[in-house]
């Protein structure tokens, strides 16, 4: 297995309550980001604990029109020990230094018997990226709401087309936003503008030949991208919002905020 990569940066996210809700909360005031006008089935975020993407995601989560959502489905790539399958956490609730989330046990129990290769089991989980980074920005735009979250131990193409089909499959009817987790690890701007073509488009399919290559364009979770496109392209999406794209420098990650949804 490829060991993931380490950057330099030392600007991390705040570990106590107190002054993690002060970052989040100015980050969010700070932005000047404004809703979009559709309704929104998937998020791309920044899944590393730097913060130099922090003000990235809080124009995505600024962006969230003022409606309800009752569950985040939170897919990240696996920076821990090697696994072959797409794990879904054991916890009951989700730890936050602002608080518990409660993790949503129907939804996680229909996506283990959409497909034989999501299990429940905590590899992945608990490791200060992904979905711990960003929870603390959904509990501030959000308030109340469950969770489900997913780590992908393969990002194979078989593994995103079943995730993203099961995914797409338990978001019919209910009010559901998928968090996928994304950081840039190289690219030149041929690549990024590719990047940013194929996800405009919703183009699944160059999207996948483009990282799966690497040609340009190096992505740490490539599979949650791939299956939050999948699944809002199952439910019918038609349009997409670039928050930013930013290119790796001086060993810092590059980032990508977007929205994905149907008018």
């Amino acid at each position: 297995m490829e060991q993931p990569m380490t950057y330099t940066s030392a600007l991390t996210y705040a570990t106590q309550r107190q002054p993690l809700d002060h970052q989040v909360g100015a980050l969010l005031s700070e932005s000047d980001a404004v809703p979009v006008d559709f309704r929104v089935m998937s998020v791309i975020v920044p899944g590393s604990d730097h913060l130099e993407g922090a003000s990235l995601a809080a124009d995505v989560y600024r962006s969230l029109p003022a409606t309800d959502q009752d569950t985040v489905v939170s897919i990240a790539s696996n920076s821990g020990e090697e696994f072959k399958r797409i794990t879904v956490c054991s916890l009951d609730r989700y730890h936050t230094p602002l608080g518990d989330v409660p993790v949503d046990d129907k939804i996680r129990n229909e996506l283990c018997d959409e497909d034989d290769d999501i299990f429940l089991d905590d590899r992945g989980h608990f490791l200060r990226h992904g979905l711990d980074v960003n929870l603390p920005f959904l509990q501030k735009v959000l308030g109340s709401f469950n969770v489900v979250p997913l780590v992908m131990g393969s990002e194979s193409p078989e593994f995103c087309k079943e995730l993203g089909h099961a995914v797409g499959e338990v978001m019919a009817n209910r009010r559901m936003l998928v968090v996928a987790c994304v950081d840039i690890v190289e690219a030149t701007e041929e690549g990024m503008e590719r990047f940013r073509h194929h996800l405009k488009e919703l183009d699944v399919a160059s999207m996948m030949t483009l990282l799966n290559r690497e040609e340009g364009i190096k992505v740490d979770g490539k599979g949650p991208l791939l299956v939050a496109m999948m699944a809002s392209a199952y439910r019918r999406a038609n349009d997409v919002a670039i928050r930013g794209l930013r290119l790796p420098q001086m060993g810092i990650p590059g980032f990508a905020g977007a929205l994905i949804g149907r008018r």
